[in-house]
């Protein structure tokens, strides 16, 4: 690799020197454009080898053998544990050997995985803990004893997001819980898994930041996002609609949070139509990132922002709607694109609208009708019977807004009027029992609320320190790179946007699907962010790069 040069473009003297500025500006241009094109097909095949990539070959007998030991093991299993116990045991011992192998086959894994198995409870698959979370405790083992044994290398550069993530943690975790125990407050079980999700999204974080490392690298973490995301919005799209019976086979599986199963609500596989929502729409972000970064293959990019965005209408929710609509704006500002972002949207739109018309009509009707009365309402959701909250919902669907107002009115802002409780929060779960029969909880459906609540005011403040140092910097790589790692950071700055829209509504910051995306997107905009500090100031010095210093690996990817 040739060591970078740079030319500086002085102040010309005259016209002549300005036209042989701009073209030799167009000429770089123009090359990029043809090496993009020339090699797209290489590029594709190379993301493909990167993604399978073996280790050095003086390893390889050394990880053969490591890999004939687990198949030893994991036969053994087959034999005397049973078929599924001895699929899922070789499952495992291959997931830990390809990790072994290829570290970022980690970060892919999360990114790919974690919105198929989130909406599995705790539980229902395993004590105490949900499927994602075993996965993720899994791979930072395999990782750790990685480390251990092979590198033992320490290489920390921290930069602004990473302190903004240790800070969430902070005031997320930590603080509350030393609160808790400071006033005499009482401490559960749950309240201590509450508080544990910041720690779990600051090592998912921390997972994507260590193992996803170059251009080509987020290149193929990007396309297995929209991969999973594309099929989750068709299936969430089916859902909604109840085709097939998909809604009643889902719910089996993944529970849905909405009243009742059948509601114009699509959730997939996230078990929540709101995190469901925000899901796709940031996801129908990165698609549409990458179509104004003239990414390839564009037809296939193209089908995956048509399905994500299909997704978000198909979630049945106005939040994450409008929050998309947010998104789109900040995205089309920060590319400066709004006339060709504006064409790319019509076809998707109309043909977005056509397939959703039954959905929307359905989930409008009733909602210029009049609100139900709070004692009509009660009367109804004391009932355990389902057919009384089908009830509900068919008298007025809009009323569900008159609930939330009415839920943080009487059980959560009366809270506040101790200023400890705004200063330090009330307790770190994100619910009330509630006094209805057949009624568990009653959930805080105010993310802004949410954070005094589980954190008080240190958390609310982190809030707004995350989403600004998270836009700011996304700023600053989107100016300075283009490619994979530009493209993470115009989604990433949208999908900010997208999640403080959503805040309003309900607690995005730490809900399932939202932060499934959110987090690993964060991270993979920071990859080589020294360079594109530098890179950033030397644009502002009116520095360029010359054609014979670029990276043909990195531009061609």
């Amino acid at each position: 690799m040739s060591e970078r040069q740079t030319t500086t473009l002085r102040r010309p003297d005259g016209n002549s020197r300005v036209r042989d500025a701009r073209r030799r500006l167009d000429a770089i241009h123009r090359e990029d454009a043809g090496l993009r094109v020339a090699n797209d097909f290489e590029a594709m095949v190379d993301n493909i080898f990167t993604f399978i990539k073996m280790p050095d070959p003086k390893n390889y007998l050394r990880y053969g053998l490591l890999a004939a030991a687990l198949c030893l093991v994991g036969g053994f299993f087959v034999s005397f544990g049973g078929g599924s116990v001895g699929v899922a045991v070789i499952a495992l011992v291959g997931l830990i050997v390809l990790v072994w192998i290829h570290p970022p086959i980690a970060g892919y894994i999360m990114i790919g995985t974690a919105p198929l198995i989130v909406g599995f409870s705790r539980d229902q698959v395993l004590p105490r803990l949900r499927p994602n979370e075993a996965l993720l405790a899994l791979l930072l083992v395999v990782l750790a004893a990685r480390w251990l044994i092979v590198s033992r290398e320490i290489k920390l550069r921290l930069h602004r997001i990473d302190f903004v993530m240790i800070g969430v943690v902070l005031t997320g975790f930590f603080l509350p819980l030393i609160t808790q125990v400071a006033r005499l407050k009482p401490l559960s079980v749950d309240d201590i898994l509450y508080a544990l999700v910041f720690v779990k999204l600051g090592l998912l974080y921390a997972l994507i930041r260590n193992t996803i490392k170059t251009p080509g690298q987020v290149r193929v973490a990007l396309g297995i996002s929209l991969l999973f995301a594309s099929g989750l919005g068709v299936m969430g799209l089916m859902d909604s609609l109840n085709i097939a019976a998909t809604a009643d086979r889902l719910h089996r599986f993944f529970p849905n949070d909405g009243y009742i199963v059948d509601d114009g609500r699509g959730a997939a596989s996230i078990g929540n139509p709101i995190g469901f929502g925000v899901y796709q729409a940031i996801n129908a972000l990165i698609a549409i990132a990458m179509l104004l970064g003239n990414e390839r293959p564009r037809r296939l990019i193209g089908l995956a922002a048509l399905c994500t965005s299909l997704g978000v209408v198909g979630s049945g929710q106005i939040g994450p709607t409008l929050s998309f609509i947010t998104g789109i704006i900040a995205l089309a500002v920060i590319t400066r694109s709004v006339g060709r972002l504006f064409r790319i949207s019509i076809p998707f739109l109309v043909i977005a609208m056509i397939i959703t018309a039954p959905l929307i009509q359905r989930r409008i009707a009733g909602f210029d009708g009049p609100g139900i009365p709070s004692a009509t309402r009660t009367a109804i959701q004391n009932q355990p019977d389902y057919t009384q909250g089908e009830s509900l919902f068919e008298a007025n669907p809009g009323s569900s807004w008159d609930v939330r107002l009415y839920n943080l009115e009487m059980f959560f802002m009366p809270s506040f009027r101790d200023v400890d409780n705004v200063v330090w929060g009330v307790t770190p779960q994100a619910r009330v029992a509630s006094p209805r029969e057949g009624e568990e909880f009653i959930w805080i459906e105010s993310g802004h609320m949410w954070l005094i609540w589980s954190g008080g005011i240190p958390l609310f403040i982190m809030w707004f320190a995350f989403i600004g140092v998270g836009m700011h910097t996304a700023r600053h790589v989107l100016r300075s790179r283009a490619g994979p790692v530009g493209i993470a950071a115009a989604a990433t700055f949208g999908a900010l946007a997208v999640v403080n829209t959503a805040q309003t509504f309900d607690p995005h910051m730490t809900l399932r699907g939202t932060a499934d995306v959110l987090y690993p997107l964060l991270a993979l905009m920071m990859v080589g962010y020294m360079d594109h500090t530098q890179a950033w100031r030397g644009a502002k010095l009116g520095m360029l790069k010359s054609p014979e210093s670029r990276e043909p690996s990195e531009d061609a990817l």
